[in-house]
């Protein structure tokens, strides 16, 4: 009985380092599987150990984001309904979300030459505004800690069985992020302008640096929850990125 036992921790012991291991996306993929195994409710097992945000994205204080009392009340204001909100809950967070290690982006799909032009401008423009982290395009997925996929949003679901498919079918852009983890795609077939992919590649991007949320307050802005097609920063969206990181 008692090498039983042995035989028994041993194995769990075992099976816990491989888990530690996995890529966060391969543990979403494992504790799914629990779900099923033990019939407990979809997704109830998945978010209470792996707690993500996702969009399109309390009152932060002054420890949390820096320096606030640099900003315009305007500017203050617009970031507590971006930073701290979502776009698919009414959660609100007490703390914004970051990214604490270099962002590495990987591309795959139709990566179209306007498209690479594109997100090479937008990482320009971020790294120029963010100091504590890098962003940078890899060419090698195994070097990537963030996944952007250009294309159907039938194909993008298929790949990555972690996210909520369901809530790609109305969005064209989508990310998800886990703790300096992430994914976003672009569906490239039902936005077929290319202002349009461009807005939406900008968009999903910012989003996923810690800027959940969308809004109605200023329609030149990236976070603008109607639908627009802007394929540049208006200031306050500057604002809000250097507020969040500096």
């Amino acid at each position: 009985m008692k090498n039983l036992i042995n035989s028994v921790v041993t194995v769990l012991i075992l099976l816990g380092v491989g888990f530690y291991f996995l890529s966060t996306p391969h543990k979403v993929r494992v504790v799914k599987s629990l779900e099923v195994l033990l019939n407990t409710d979809e997704g109830k097992l998945t978010n209470l150990v792996f707690p993500s945000d996702s969009g399109a994205g309390g009152n932060p204080s002054i420890e949390n984001v820096g320096s606030l009392s640099d900003h315009s009340p305007e500017a203050k204001a617009y970031f507590r309904e971006i930073a701290l909100g979502n776009e698919f809950s009414n959660k609100v967070s007490s703390t914004p979300y970051r990214w604490t290690k270099n962002m590495k982006i990987y591309v795959y799909g139709y990566r179209s030459p306007m498209m690479m032009d594109e997100l090479n401008r937008i990482v320009k423009e971020l790294n120029d505004i963010i100091n504590p982290i890098t962003i940078s395009v890899v060419s090698n997925r195994s070097e990537a800690n963030f996944i952007i996929y250009l294309g159907s949003y039938k194909t993008f679901a298929a790949n990555h069985p972690d996210i909520h498919a369901e809530r790609l079918v109305h969005n064209w852009g989508y990310f998800q992020t886990y703790t300096n983890e992430g994914l976003m795609y672009v569906d490239i077939n039902r936005a077929k302008e290319e202002n349009a992919q461009k807005h939406l590649l900008r968009e999903e991007l910012t989003q996923s640096l810690g800027l959940f949320n969308d809004s109605y307050k200023y329609d030149n802005s990236i976070f603008y929850q109607g639908w627009t097609t802007t394929t540049e920063y208006a200031p306050i969206d500057r604002e809000l990125i250097d507020m969040l990181y500096n």
